[in-house]
């Protein structure tokens, strides 16, 4: 497992039982989600028979993203997959960490 996906994992984890703030942006629209992490497992590619699936860090837990008007609605699975191809920490310390994908750029911070 690369180093940096090792990190937000580690992250991650330590936030189990919390509930995290997670902004996406993918290329001009911005979700937020609001997740109350209960653990953090990795999906290897290897591990998969569908080809279009990539390697991920999946969240497990409930949570709410915040629709056009502005109401949270519940996420339609108890889980949130962060693709982790190309992943680059921007920053990391115990309040938030910055990262890109090859998909997007995230912020996620503690509630």
């Amino acid at each position: 497992m690369d180093q940096n996906v090792l990190k937000l994992m580690d992250w991650l984890t330590a936030q189990a039982g919390e509930t995290i703030v997670i902004k996406k942006q993918e290329m001009n629209d911005l979700d937020t989600v609001h997740f109350n992490l209960e653990t953090v497992d990795y999906r290897n590619t290897e591990d998969v028979i569908d080809e279009y699936l990539d390697s991920a860090l999946i969240l497990r837990g409930t949570g709410n993203t915040l629709n056009r008007d502005g109401e949270l609605v519940p996420l339609p699975q108890q889980n949130y997959e962060i693709a982790v191809s190309g992943l680059q920490l921007d920053n990391a310390d115990d309040g938030q960490v910055e990262l890109r994908t090859e998909r997007a750029k995230y912020s996620i911070s503690k509630a």
